[in-house]
């Protein structure tokens, strides 16, 4: 070792000897060789001194580099080959030095290409390795650290390691970059940088293998196993250092299940209070990121109680400890602004219970509690915010603020208490008092809300005329404070303060003279619950035109209601009319104004009214049960509106209401033929229904062949009105078939025309018996005696007529007693019929029920026009008792009939008694 000076002389003189001796002096390559160290280890000195004083361009040491680069290749041919080698070794560093790479390269491969000595090959390879990896080309960097290590005599065998290790670890092959560590770790004769195979362990060198080691599980997959080897393989001195590096590291990368499970590792070996408060730290920001908010409060909770505890960590630490829970709060709540989990809240409290102090912690805590609407909490946190920045007077604004925000929540509670004494704190403690004015009104108000009005009126008083007060406030004071002496009724202090205000108050006279008008719709509304007819007394004192707008609707609202009460049913409509007419009134009024005139329109039976004000109801009545009332009203003011019934026919949902309507739509329709078409579909489910339209239709027209649409099926032909079609159209063909009967006579002429004639007659007979038997099996009462009337008659005709008929000219008498047998022998049967025939006639006039179901029937005067046809058939067969019977029925329903129909006079008049009182039965 020599100084500066030393150095610097000695390589001036060895220049100047070294200019002197010829080249093959056998001192020459000695002094050169000599001459290049000097120069080597000046340019070494210089730069070091350069680095110590934080170059940026970093220069020192690079001309006298290049001098010895120029001394030891003049003699490196020159040297021993031992030496040799480390002369290109050399040449190789001053080239890297002077950032000429590619000779450097040059320099290493031509020394592995001599033969040198295995620890200058380690050297070349270890070079080249370095230049590789600097250079990024990771896989021939790996090459040459595998070349060093294959020479057992290397001194870098530890660096060479460590090198190959971080190459495959940035080549992406994690899981050998992992294995290469830990075979350095365990491996002594590798924790060295520069040693021998047997040198001591590099404890510096040891802790960096360490440490990246730990850089290098995070990067994977971190597994216990893992873990317990960092934990083993590092050492002793950081070996909890650097398992807690990596929960930090992994935590960093976002692998916070795995940084929670390394600190629950290592925890157990943690023997300081501060690295466990550390660890409980990060465990509650880790369970928060991993999404377990209760875990989270649980690690929080042991934070906060490590913190607790004495000598737990030193000043900057336990600082550093709060700054950082602190933020971990904070974020939380940012996290979760719009929906905060329970849990936050809690922390909150354990926070400003460990740090009463931390003013804006207290802030955010409230806010958190007031947006949970758990504002008793919330209360309390801007109370102790409210006592730090009482107690302080740093900021006037924030007091403020939270002195406002505790009468706000106090007033969101209605807990008088809390009111008083945030109205009260807000008094006393409020620098700025901008809100005094406010608050002495609310609590003004609370009072008035307590009933305790006197009170309240005289302070109410003193705030609607101090001319400092806001004027909106002071106007609000004022009409509170003559409320108040509306409810004492004190009609004295009412009006001279009534006059004292519509002085003070320019613009609000009329207002105040509205004040009476108020106090007479309190009185009437304090009288309603108890004596209506007091209360609608008490509005008749309302003066409409001094009364606000608003009044004015209450006014004739109340009194509507009122009268309907009351049954001054004029007086409803009136008011409801002038309730109407008012500018501003709501939609509820208006349906309710409505609805009285459609109640008392309908009670007085004036249907015109009752279909106007019902057709203006909104929410009243359902769309069906709406459209009915109309179709009905319209129809009881004899309004032709079937379309109303067609609506409701669209919007009901009763089957059997729906018939009944349409029913009604059919009788009534100018064309029923069309019209039971229409709605048959509401029709079909009840044949009697269906079947007593077509029937009551046949009856207006006895010519319209609608009735077949009842006797061509089965299930309509089944029901009453199907069987008086079956009858009546049984009768009409009958009626036919009896008159070609009847016209019917034997014809005498000649022998042949009188059997032609007898022929057809037993024909035609035949006929009536078969039709007879149809009515037999009809068990049709009419049908059956008018048959077997008409086949008893006309049996004896024919009988009659054979037995009387002119024997043939020129028989014997011996012949003519052979005719007149064979005669009588056909002849017989058809007075046996006649006979049997008669007999069951009489039993039918006998029945007690026929004259009482047909008086049934002529009374439905709608089917009259059929039962005619029906009493026409039997007073054509009946006899003269029955004749009066038949006749009699027809005129004492006729006269029933007429007798039942009032005088049109008096139902005018018994309409006007409904409609002046239409609650009187």
């Amino acid at each position: 070792q020599m100084d500066d000076g030393s150095r610097n002389l000695l390589i001036e003189k060895l220049s100047k000897v070294q200019s002197q001796l010829p080249p093959k002096d056998t001192s020459y390559v000695s002094v050169t060789l000599r001459l290049a160290d000097l120069l080597s280890e000046r340019a070494r000195i210089g730069a070091m001194k350069e680095l110590e004083q934080g170059c940026t361009d970093c220069t020192a040491g690079a001309k006298d580099r290049k001098s010895a680069i120029r001394f030891y290749t003049e003699v490196v041919d020159k040297v021993s080959l031992n030496a040799k080698g480390k002369v290109l070794i050399q040449l190789g560093h001053l080239s890297q030095m002077n950032q000429n790479e590619a000779k450097a390269s040059e320099f290493y491969r031509k020394a592995l290409n001599e033969q040198v000595a295995p620890e200058v090959k380690a050297e070349a390879h270890l070079a080249l390795g370095e230049m590789a990896f600097k250079a990024r080309n990771f896989s021939e960097a790996i090459s040459q650290y595998n070349r060093v290590l294959d020479i057992p005599a290397a001194t870098s065998r530890g660096l060479a390691s460590y090198r190959r290790a971080w190459s495959n670890f940035n080549m992406g092959r994690l899981d050998e970059a992992q294995k290469q560590m830990e075979e350095i770790l365990s491996t002594p004769a590798l924790l060295t940088r520069t040693g021998v195979a047997q040198a001591q362990v590099d404890p510096q060198f040891q802790e960096e293998v360490a440490r990246d080691y730990a850089t290098f599980i995070s990067k994977g997959n971190i597994t216990t196993a893992k873990i317990e080897s960092l934990f083993k393989l590092s050492p002793e001195s950081i070996r909890v250092a650097n398992v807690q590096s990596l929960a930090t590291e992994s935590e960093r990368v976002g692998k916070k299940a795995e940084a929670l499970k390394i600190w629950q590792y290592v925890y157990p070996s943690l023997t300081k209070a501060e690295e466990r408060l550390s660890s409980h730290a990060a465990q509650a920001q880790l369970y928060f990121d991993v999404g377990d908010r209760k875990s989270a409060l649980s690690e929080f909770t042991k934070t906060m109680d490590a913190m607790a505890e004495k000598n737990a960590c030193a000043a900057a630490q336990c600082e550093e400890i709060r700054r950082r829970v602190r933020q971990f709060i904070v974020n939380w709540n940012q996290l979760e602004k719009k929906q905060a989990s329970p849990e936050l809240l809690q922390i909150y409290a354990i926070y400003t219970e460990r740090f009463p102090d931390d003013l804006d912690m207290q802030v955010f805590a409230g806010q958190l509690a007031k947006d949970k609407n758990e504002l008793a909490k919330a209360d309390a946190f801007y109370a102790k915010a409210e006592n730090i920045l009482a107690a302080s007077k740093a900021d006037a604004t924030k007091l403020e603020s939270i002195l406002l925000l505790r009468i706000e929540i106090a007033e969101s509670m209605k807990d008088d208490q809390r009111m008083t004494a945030a109205y009260e704190s807000y008094l006393k403690n409020s620098p700025k008092q901008t809100r005094s004015f406010q608050v002495r009104y609310q609590m003004a108000r609370a009072q008035y809300e307590k009933n305790q009005y006197d009170q309240a009126a005289i302070e109410l008083q003193k705030l609607a005329l101090d001319p400092a007060g806001d004027v909106t406030i002071r106007k609000q004071a004022a009409d509170l404070s003559l409320d108040a002496l509306v409810l004492l009724k004190d009609d004295t202090r009412l009006q001279a303060w009534s006059q004292d205000y519509s002085k003070t108050f320019k613009g609000s006279q009329k207002e105040f003279s509205q004040i009476s008008q108020k106090t007479v719709l309190t009185k009437a509304a304090a009288a309603a619950s108890t004596d209506k007819a007091l209360a609608y007394k008490e509005l008749e004192k309302f003066n409409p035109e001094d009364a606000s707008a608003e009044d004015k609707i209450k006014f004739y609202k109340n009194r509507m209601i009122l009268a309907d009460d009351l049954k001054k049913y004029a007086d409803v409509q009136t008011n409801a009319d002038l309730l109407l007419k008012q500018p501003g009134i709501s939609a509820e009024d208006t349906e309710l104004a409505w609805a009285k005139k459609a109640h008392v329109a309908e009670l007085r039976l004036d249907f015109p009214t009752a279909i106007t004000a019902t057709e203006k109801l909104q929410k009243a009545y359902q769309p069906e049960a709406k459209a009915l009332k109309l179709a009905l009203f319209s129809e009881l003011a004899g309004q032709d509106r079937p379309d109303r019934y067609v609506q409701y026919l669209k919007l009901a949902k009763d089957s059997e209401s729906q018939r009944m309507v349409a029913t009604e739509l059919v009788r009534k329709s100018k064309n029923p033929e069309k019209e039971i078409e229409n709605l048959k579909p509401y029709l079909i489910k009840s044949p009697e229904v269906l079947a007593r339209l077509y029937t009551e239709i046949q009856a207006k027209n006895l010519a319209s062949p609608i009735g077949k649409k009842v006797t061509g099926n089965d299930a309509l032909k089944k029901t009453s009105s199907g069987q008086l079609l079956t009858r009546i159209e049984f009768l009409k063909s009958f009626d036919q078939l009896k008159a070609k009967i009847a016209a019917s006579k034997l014809d005498t002429t000649n022998d042949r025309k009188l059997v032609s004639s007898i022929k057809a007659r037993a024909a035609l007979l035949e006929q009536l018996e078969a039709k007879t038997k149809i009515a037999i099996d009809s068990a049709d009462w009419t049908s059956q005696l008018v048959s077997i009337d008409t086949l008893a008659k006309e049996s004896d005709r024919f009988y009659q007529e054979l037995m009387g008929a002119p024997m043939p000219d020129g028989l014997s008498d011996t012949e003519v007693q052979e005719y007149m047998n064979l005669l009588s022998n056909q002849a017989a049967p058809f007075q046996s019929k006649a006979m049997a025939a008669k007999d069951k006639v009489d039993q039918f006039w006998k029945d007690s029920a026929w004259l009482p179901n047909l008086k049934k029937s002529w009374a439905e005067t709608e089917l009259r026009s059929l039962t005619s046809v029906e009493i026409k058939a039997l007073q054509a067969i009946a006899s003269t008792e029955n004749q009066a019977q038949l006749a009699s029925l027809q005129q004492e329903t006729v006269a029933a009939s007429n007798a039942a129909r009032p005088a049109a006079g008096d139902v005018a008049a018994a309409r006007r008694k409904v409609y002046q009182q239409p609650t009187d039965r």
